[in-house]
């Protein structure tokens, strides 16, 4: 008997508010961990009001920066950087915590030498500041057919050589789908034993080493910190296909151009581009435990193309990705960066109780109004006013949102933008009204 996306999901909320093997380090912390949950769970499926509003997280470097540290010192020492999220867990109220995934080591980047990203340190990024994306057309434009006919092939042997330059060496290897039968054999599995490979393949595998070392420390602090009672923001991670296209592929004004010159070959590299994304998502809900699948959302805003490009180009490709994940029981939380005002009628477009919406600049309290009751929304304090207001006006802010958002449910306070190195009295701020007006009962 086929099972509904409703009953998927159940399953998936089941797990994630009693995950199997995990034992919790008390009674109490266990209580604090699936309350935690649970008030989630409540805002996302709009059937019930939560106890309170849950206070959801949306940063990065955040708790470095509030205890004195730098991104750079958690990328170098991951040691540093468990420590420091393990302390912003008991020291902030959030109802989980962003994902230390985020912070990158080092050293893999290093031995790879990937180009993608300039992280602290290197190429005129301060030491103090994030890792920086290198804006650049990683794919030329007659690629368009390389890419949708085969698009991991593309990725290994065209893409992937081309920002990370010790593995220039697979541009010498052939397509995976060529180890058939003995005709081929001697010709694929030779190209295996020439030095350009060879030698990208043992950077591959230092790198690799680096990663799992780093890796391990970060899995079982995942493990502490929710035996401590503290879930995950999000288990699972992908993009709208329109972003993965434009955001590493092509340039942003390149695949803005493409959209006019290149209409058809752009189409069918997102369609080819689509299934992968939600099998990205499916991958990591079913790794983690963890239903709640992020999709920062970078160049469907208002203002980046017309509703017609919208309709034809963006939408398709990101509605179909996000069906994937409710198809498998997950639930899409796509972070609307910038405006999207005028996009308001495309939440309605997937089923009630579905959906989280990250909201960064778009009118909350109208959104209430418009769509309040079909999906959850998520936001949005202003990052302009944990930067020049003072903590009295984060408190008045979130009293309004409260006051016209949080009726009936449905709602989750966040800043509107990804915080870093503001104050950190305004995320005590936050947290504290939120706290103090935010209750239902």
């Amino acid at each position: 008997m086929t099972r509904t996306w409703q009953e998927k999901r159940r399953e998936r909320f089941a797990k994630w508010l009693n995950p199997p093997g995990l034992e919790f380090v008390g009674p109490e912390a266990e209580k604090a961990y699936q309350g935690r949950v649970q008030r989630l769970i409540d805002a996302i499926e709009l059937k019930k009001t939560p106890d309170r509003v849950p206070i959801y997280p949306n940063h990065t470097f955040l708790p470095a920066y509030v205890y004195g540290k730098t991104p750079l010192d958690c990328m170098s020492d991951v040691r540093l950087a468990v420590e420091i999220w393990g302390r912003f867990l008991e020291d902030y109220a959030f109802d989980a915590y962003g994902p230390i995934g985020l912070v990158t080591p080092i050293p893999p980047m290093e031995t790879l030498g990937y180009e993608l990203y300039k992280w602290p340190g290197v190429g005129g990024v301060p030491r103090t500041s994030i890792y920086r994306y290198v804006e650049h057309d990683w794919m030329e434009a007659d690629e368009y057919a390389d890419l949708a006919r085969d698009p991991s092939n593309f990725w290994l042997r065209t893409y992937v050589p081309r920002f990370c330059r010790a593995l220039a060496g697979f541009t010498s290897l052939p397509a995976a789908t060529e180890f058939i039968e003995l005709p081929n054999f001697a010709s694929f599995v030779s190209a295996f034993g020439r030095p350009e490979v060879r030698a990208s393949l043992e950077k591959l595998m230092e790198a690799g080493r680096q990663t799992l070392e780093w890796m391990e420390v970060v899995g079982q602090f995942m493990g502490q910190a929710a035996a401590r009672g503290y879930p995950t923001s999000a288990g699972g991670f992908t993009k709208a296909p329109f972003d993965t296209l434009s955001d590493t592929l092509r340039s942003m004004q390149s695949a803005m151009t493409d959209m006019r010159r290149r209409p058809g070959p752009m189409l069918e590299a997102l369609e080819r581009l689509t299934p992968l994304a939600g099998r990205m998502a499916v991958d990591g809900i079913e790794q983690s435990g963890n239903p709640l699948v992020f999709i920062p959302l970078h160049k469907g805003a208002d203002g980046f193309m017309s509703q017609s490009q919208f309709e034809k180009f963006y939408w398709p490709g990101l509605k179909k990705t996000m069906e994937t994940i409710i198809e498998a029981g997950g639930v899409p939380v796509p972070f609307a960066e910038g405006g999207y005002n005028d996009r308001l009628d495309y939440f309605k477009d997937l089923p009630k109780g579905a959906v989280a919406w990250m909201i960064d600049k778009s009118d909350l309290p109208e959104l209430k109004k418009r769509v309040g009751d079909h999906c959850c929304l998520i936001g949005n304090v202003p990052g302009s006013l944990f930067h020049s207001g003072e903590p009295a006006d984060i408190e008045k802010y979130c009293r309004r949102l409260i006051d016209e958002v949080a009726p009936g449910g449905g709602f989750m306070m966040a800043s509107g933008t990804v915080l870093d190195d503001t104050r950190p009295e305004m995320v005590k701020a936050m947290i504290d009204a939120t706290l103090k007006y935010g209750a239902y009962c």
